[in-house]
């Protein structure tokens, strides 16, 4: 893959990054507001537009419709939205582990959110050893994102009850599985570091298993990360702490699980605890989208090339750099 550019809408200090690695920037509305704040830019997103085979649609919400009618526009190209538009935007949602020949040939496709990347994930690998009858789970939302601190909740517990029951996340995990059994609720809470779920899968017509046959199963899929107390990974903070100096920039591209806490009852039913870089673990996604739209590699190439140039699954030591070494 070339990357052509990406885009930015507004002048400020998040380009920064881009022009430091040498990456093109395109403009999104007028060049002009980027020159005057001392910004050099390559052109207008147009322009970049007419440069590329596929877009990775980073918009937030609510740009879908107008985006895709943009992109239409341009014969051949294609385009990858985020979970946060509706699945009937490209009628057509993808996660790497579930449905990733389903994406083959498509022009549009749509990411599932980060919530539901790491759902999908965990039903794909328990799916592997265990029938699910029923899927429950509780999601504890951050309320902004780290550089939208000013936005977020404060002193508060919100949850989404105006949303009804089951909250959205539910329906877009069938999306992907359909026929799946799955209800959840969810709610916000004043953090930015990371999402945390309290899930809950009920099995059936299974032979007495325990947690260890459950940790087991879930180690198959390198980009399930189980942590433990034993390592001193207690919160969310200290799992984007333990990501900080290891070369990932404290990217968490896995779903986290926690070893402690897992159990299963006298009814085969699995409870755990899951945290959620609601930043990072979509981007492998994106990168599989493009490879299974475009019919590059298989769904097993593609994963092992994603994660090996990302270094999923791998235990990365921290790198500490010493001045004149």
């Amino acid at each position: 893959m070339d990357l052509v550019g990406v885009t930015k809408a507004t002048p400020d200090y998040r380009i920064e990054e881009a022009l430091h690695k040498g990456i093109s920037v395109f403009a999104v509305g007028e060049t002009r507001l980027f020159e005057d704040a001392g910004y050099t830019v390559s052109g207008s997103l147009r322009d970049m537009l007419k440069e590329c085979d596929v877009v990775v649609d980073c918009s937030p919400k609510g740009y879908g419709k107008d985006n895709l009618a943009l992109y239409s526009a341009y014969p051949g190209l294609r385009a990858i939205f985020q979970g946060g538009e509706k699945h009937d935007l490209t009628g057509f949602s993808f996660n790497s582990d579930c449905n990733f020949s389903l994406a083959s040939g498509k022009r549009f496709v749509r990411v599932v959110s980060c919530n539901t990347t790491a759902l999908c994930r965990l039903v794909s690998a328990l799916s592997a050893s265990f029938r699910i009858k029923k899927l429950r789970a509780t999601l504890v939302r951050r309320s902004a994102d780290q550089s939208e601190s000013e936005k977020g909740v404060l002193n508060a517990w919100v949850p989404d009850v105006d949303k009804g029951f089951p909250s959205h996340h539910a329906q877009d995990v069938t999306t992907v599985i359909p026929g799946l059994r799955i209800t959840t609720l969810a709610g916000e809470a004043p953090m930015t570091l990371m999402h945390g779920h309290m899930v809950f899968v009920e099995t059936e017509g299974q032979k007495p298993f325990g947690t260890a046959d459950v940790i087991a199963c879930l180690q198959q899929n390198p980009r399930i990360l189980l942590c433990s107390l034993r390592d001193g990974v207690m919160s969310t903070a200290k799992l984007k702490d333990m990501f900080a100096l290891n070369g990932r920039n404290g990217n968490l591209y896995e779903v986290c699980v926690w070893k402690d806490g897992m159990g299963v009852d006298a009814d085969g039913e699995i409870g755990m605890h899951l945290a959620i870089d609601q930043q990072a673990d979509v981007v492998p996604e994106n990168i599989d989208a493009i490879r299974a739209m475009l019919g590059l590699m298989s769904a097993e190439e593609s994963i092992a090339v994603t994660n090996q140039t990302l270094g999923i699954g791998k235990t990365v030591k921290p790198v500490i750099k010493v001045p004149g070494f």
